[in-house]
């Protein structure tokens, strides 16, 4: 919403009244970083302003705000013009020997050539998918920005390269810095704006100002795209790793985005709501499984554009280091708590994969603000989530059917302990009786008490007898991210029961106990 009195101004008169208010003050700093916290950049025509003093890219000192800029834009293009080459140009200043389209040689142009075309096809292809409902986004020159930005950042760091998920944290920031250009030059018509204005804003440099804020952005997100530490550490996690069938987060050193998730959800969320940390556990949704690409993109998936600008703007105004994105992933669960308890495994995904639509996305802010420090900040209005499930149940479903289509390898070091008490219960001697299975918010039909036992020697090969069909025949096939969930009941004559998710059920008859055996077996023998 516009300031009552911009209605009734110029253009550049509303501009220079808000570039005095925001940064013209002796404590300008402070009143920035509370416009950024309040939402009152929402409207603002120096968002971008903002932004490059939140990021570090202006320093506090105003006096240096120009200078600074012509050196980062200069910076960039030393960048660009080693990095974006064309070896048909300098193809009279080198040794043809080398520098030839077949040269396979190190220090070739050719080579590098061929080698920078594959990594810009794959920036590229995700560069395409950037905010496709946007008009904005599926110009081709904004698409060239976006490539040339990042091609540029992951050839300045060979260690971490392009990751997946960039493309969503910088589109944001060459958005931002579009609209505020387009404002200003609308502004700037009629009028003579200040040097200060002419250099930050200029449109010209509109791809160097995105690269220096993105660059510091990502000093640091960069740990949550890297795997640099497994990497490092790899024999001594797998010394570490002893446990067959150990889940993610139980096992050795992790990357620093699971280690994270992990913190928030063990930690900050049972801190908050211990019912809502105790149904995620019981129905093993693991916090990477939403919460890794929550904090990557910070956000960038679940809010709207404008919304998700909202939530950038108290993140950078926080702290560089981005503590509260933390809050934030926590405030987003308690909005939708009462849904997710009352929801089994599906729903949840759902509800987690598909966030619903907040009415008011400063109250969320506030919300976080307030988990991380009630003394200094007033207790919000408490919102809940209160929509039909029935859409968010499908979501679910849709999630858990891709994932069982795929048909992954199994992987060892990413299955549930739990399937490894599954395997030996049975490898062990059975019973003549049998578990009933459901799959629907962990019911257990309860089997008859079994007849005396009769054991029978692992050499001896099992008979294929097909579970009891109750309800439908299952398949106890595990996908990587979907565990299955195991529990045991002596209240029916000391017979094991299994209760599993409804994420691993399956509809596809003819799954027999014989085809269990042998594929535990061989996960056994591979262990």
């Amino acid at each position: 919403m516009q300031h009552p009195n911009f209605e009734t101004q110029h253009p550049l008169q509303q501009d220079e009244k808000e570039w005095d208010d925001l940064f013209q003050n002796s404590n300008y700093l402070a009143r920035t970083r509370q416009a950024g916290i309040n939402g009152r950049l929402r409207s603002s025509r120096f968002r971008s302003v903002c932004w490059k003093l939140y990021l570090d890219v202006l320093s506090e000192d105003k006096t240096q705000w120009i200078s600074r800029t012509k050196e980062h834009r200069a910076q960039y293009e030393k960048i660009k013009e080693t990095h974006i080459t064309n070896p048909r140009k300098a193809a009279g200043q080198h040794d043809l020997v080398v520098n030839n389209p077949l040269s396979q040689d190190e220090g070739s142009l050719w080579n590098k050539f061929f080698q920078d075309k594959e990594l810009r096809g794959m920036i590229k292809q995700d560069v395409l998918r950037t905010f496709p409902e946007m008009l904005y986004f599926q110009e081709e020159d904004v698409r060239t920005k976006l490539t040339d930005i990042l091609f540029c950042y992951a050839r300045e760091n060979e260690r971490l390269l392009y990751k997946q998920g960039m493309h969503e944290l910088l589109a944001p920031i060459v958005f931002v810095l579009h609209c505020d250009h387009q404002a200003f030059q609308h502004a700037s018509e009629t009028a003579n704006p200040s040097e200060e204005m002419k250099v930050l804003l200029d449109p010209k440099f509109h791809e160097h100002d995105a690269y220096a804020m993105f660059s510091l952005l990502m000093e640091t997100a960069e740990p949550w795209f890297s795997s640099f530490e497994r990497e490092v550490r790899k024999g001594k996690e797998e010394m570490l790793t002893s446990i067959p069938f150990a889940r993610p987060q139980d096992s050795g050193p992790s990357v620093a985005i699971v280690t994270k998730v992990n913190r928030i959800q063990d930690q900050l969320v049972k801190k908050h709501d211990i019912e809502l940390y105790m149904h995620l556990n019981r129905l093993e949704i693991a916090p990477q499984i939403y919460g890794i690409r929550w904090v990557r993109l910070l956000f960038g998936r679940e809010f709207p554009l404008q919304d998700l600008l909202v939530v950038w703007d108290a993140l950078f105004t926080d702290s560089i280091t981005l503590d509260l994105v933390d809050y934030v992933f926590v405030a987003m669960l308690l909005y939708i708590r009462d849904a997710l308890i009352a929801s089994n495994f599906q729903t949840c995904l759902g509800l987690l994969m598909h966030y619903p639509p907040i009415g008011d996305i400063h109250s969320l802010l506030l919300k976080a603000l307030f988990l991380r420090d009630p003394k200094n900040n007033p207790r919000p209005v408490n919102y809940q989530f209160q929509q039909n499930l029935d859409y968010y149940k499908t979501r679910g479903a849709d999630l858990v059917n891709k994932t069982r289509t795929k048909a992954a390898p199994l992987n060892i070091n990413k299955v549930s302990s739990s399937l490894l008490n599954f395997g030996r219960k049975l490898i062990a001697p059975m019973g003549g009786g049998s578990s009933g299975i459901s799959p629907i918010n962990n019911e257990v039909i309860s089997a008859p008490p079994p007849q005396a036992p009769v054991p029978r020697p692992l050499a001896e090969p099992p008979s294929c007898t097909p579970f009891p069909q109750t309800h439908h025949q299952h398949r106890l096939l595990k996908s990587e991210s979907l565990p299955v969930h195991l529990s045991k009941d002596v209240g029916s004559g000391g017979a094991s029961q299994i209760s599993l998710p409804a994420q691993i059920h399956s509809d596809t008859p003819g799954n027999c106990y014989h085809d269990n055996i042998i594929s535990t077996r061989a996960c056994m023998c591979a262990v």
